[in-house]
């Protein structure tokens, strides 16, 4: 479930990504003469934090308190594991929890939707292996490099930490492996320089060489690479995220020239550029996490204008730049992480409560990826087993049916003493549903054409204002009339399950009391020792393979009324009676309800 919403958050960015990287290269070309090089430079890590939205916790950073990991210990709740040879559940209500569920098609999606997580990950480790032996390789030239002997060049060097107020000590060395000077090492940074130059180059050539590689440095330059690099290979699949990444990567040997430039006298620009020259196409791997002075003969091209170009900034400009960046990191991150994220807004509920205990209930869900809610009416106290799973919307199924009912009474299509449909006498696979049916005969038997005679004559429009005024999860009825609910667009997560449920047994819904009493009355399953249990089930049937099971309702009592939402999930055996089963051991483990 994990890692289907990742994809899921993944497939969104990488809409949002093509649009964003062309508006941020649209912006550098319109606001050139506004902005630094620096200023255009930095602009591209508003693509890098937009990168990471995928990966980040969302759910946490949008409650806000940590969704109650650390919810108070102790309560009601004692986790007991149940026993291995304990019954499903009580044959009593077993025959009242039947939910008949028809399959829908998904041939020709999910197959390679199922493996596209698995091409992503061998995607993903192929770079990162790239990038792993590019970094052996800088640390083996490293470490087969000779401290720097010669004493003019020390002294050049040194000079260049004084003029750049570098009090931190950084290592030279030589090197008969490279053709171009680099900068490497994220911790502890150093210094190679390829032997040729030693008598190749004039002490002022190798100054500017010396200036360049520790402006990378000193602007933490080499942590930046190492961040492309990630960025790389987590989207190794999108070609807009490699182009950007290139992109910057030359914006960032533009402003460590300009940076340079800045520090040298007028007369020495021409022959900085110069040096620049001798090290065209000496660039190293893509993805290296080092920083060196060479590049293609386009990128020293493009260098090379600017510093033909190059004008010391005056203050104005570089406050005039700040404000204008500020302002378009402000409108971006605005509107690009709320579109990039849609996928994480309609997948995952942003659900907090500062009363929360977390549950070990792992022996309960053998076989099954799920989750547990369980809400205390007068407590206020929430109980949970697999938070993440639980704030993750899927398909409601049948459950929806409740609020389905709700709508229907709202609008007049039936009555509290009035809810018969004729059967249009089309054969079903299920005996139960050849038939009349009232709400109650329904809803116990999950009969799919009431609700969907409902659905049509609601309408769309009308469902749609009846789904938003309950907030009902994603709200996205895109799938049609009478499928919507079934393994489509609506979804729905087991902690919005129990809050609309809680708001129902409250009578806090936006419908009349009787409409309420009469859908809560249909949900009845049965009594034990003086606590009557509510529920319905819900299964999702995939290509004729139960993937979804649920089971929501509430536990009435004189002392306590216990909301429970109930979702689990797997390749085959996923249905509403399964997780009946579950959630009845719980409660009977519980002593809330005994069957």
């Amino acid at each position: 479930m994990m890692l289907s919403s990742l994809m899921e958050r993944l497939t969104i960015n990488s809409i949002i990504l093509f649009a964003l990287t062309g508006i941020i290269v649209l912006m550098k070309r319109l606001l050139k003469n506004h902005l630094t090089h620096k200023a255009q430079y930095r602009i591209w890590y508003m693509l890098l934090f937009v990168l990471a939205i995928p990966f980040l916790p969302l759910p946490i950073i949008r409650a806000g308190h940590g969704l109650g990991l650390f919810g108070r210990l102790g309560g009601m709740l004692s986790q007991a594991n149940p026993p291995a040879s304990s019954p499903l559940y009580g044959t009593g209500i077993s025959s009242l929890l039947e939910d008949f569920s028809i399959s829908v098609s998904r041939r020709a999606s999910l197959p390679f939707y199922s493996y596209l997580p698995y091409l992503w990950g061998l995607g993903v480790g192929v770079t990162a292996l790239v990038n792993i032996i590019a970094e052996i390789r800088i640390r083996q030239v490293r470490q087969a490099s000779l401290p720097l002997q010669n004493r003019q060049i020390r002294a050049v060097f040194d000079s260049c930490l004084r003029d750049m107020g570098i009090k931190k000590e950084i290592p030279v060395y030589s090197s008969s492996y490279l053709s171009s000077p680099v900068a490497a090492g994220f911790i502890k940074p150093v210094i190679i320089i390829p032997m040729h130059m030693l008598s190749g180059f004039t002490e002022r050539e190798i100054r500017y060489i010396l200036l360049h590689e520790l402006t990378h440095i000193k602007h933490r330059d080499l942590f930046t690479n190492r961040l492309l690099a990630i960025a790389q290979a987590l989207y190794w699949f999108h070609p807009a995220v490699w182009l950007g990444l290139r992109e910057m990567r030359k914006d960032l040997e533009v402003s460590c020239d300009l940076s340079v430039l800045s520090m040298l006298e007028e007369d020495s620009y021409l022959d900085y550029g110069k040096t620049l020259i001798r090290f065209a196409e000496k660039i190293n791997s893509l993805f290296s996490p080092a920083a060196g002075i060479g590049g293609t003969k386009r990128e020293i091209f493009k260098r090379i204008l600017c510093i033909a170009a190059f004008q010391k900034e005056s203050v104005w400009v570089k406050w005039k730049s700040r404000i204008i960046l500020a302002l378009l990191g402000a409108l971006l991150l605005a509107i690009t992480p709320v579109i990039s994220s849609r996928a994480a807004g309609d997948s995952l509920y942003p659900f907090h409560s500062d009363h929360v205990t977390q549950l070990d209930l792992n022996p309960y869900f053998y076989g099954y990826d799920g989750s547990f809610v369980l809400y205390g009416i007068h407590s206020g106290q929430y109980y949970i087993y697999n938070q993440e799973a639980a704030a993750t919307r899927v398909s409601p199924d049948s459950t929806y049916k409740i609020y389905s009912a709700l709508c229907a009474l709202d609008h007049g299509i039936i009555t509290p003493d009035s809810s018969c449909l004729k059967w249009n006498g089309t054969p079903y696979p299920f005996d139960a549903w050849n038939g009349d049916q009232t709400l109650n005969t329904a809803m116990s038997r999950s009969v799919n054409w009431y609700f969907k005679v409902l659905d049509e004559k609601n309408g769309i429009t009308s469902l749609r204002s009846c789904i938003a005024g309950l907030n009902y999860g994603n709200q996205d009825l895109s799938g049609g009339l009478g499928n919507y609910w079934l393994e489509s667009s609506l979804k729905i997560s087991p902690l919005e399950q129990a809050e609309l449920l809680t708001r129902l047994y409250k009578g806090t819904l936006p419908f009349k009391p009787d409409h309420i009493k009469t859908v809560k009355d249909s949900l009845y399953l049965s009594s034990r020792q003086g606590v009557s249990l509510y529920g319905k089930t819900g299964t999702g049937t995939i290509n004729g393979k139960n993937r979804n099971g649920w089971f929501i309702g509430f536990a009435e009592s004189g002392e306590e009324t216990y909301i429970f939402s109930t979702n689990i999930q797997n390749d085959h055996s996923a249905n509403g009676p399964a997780a009946a089963a579950i959630t009845l051991n719980i409660l009977r483990d519980q002593n809330i309800y005994q069957q």
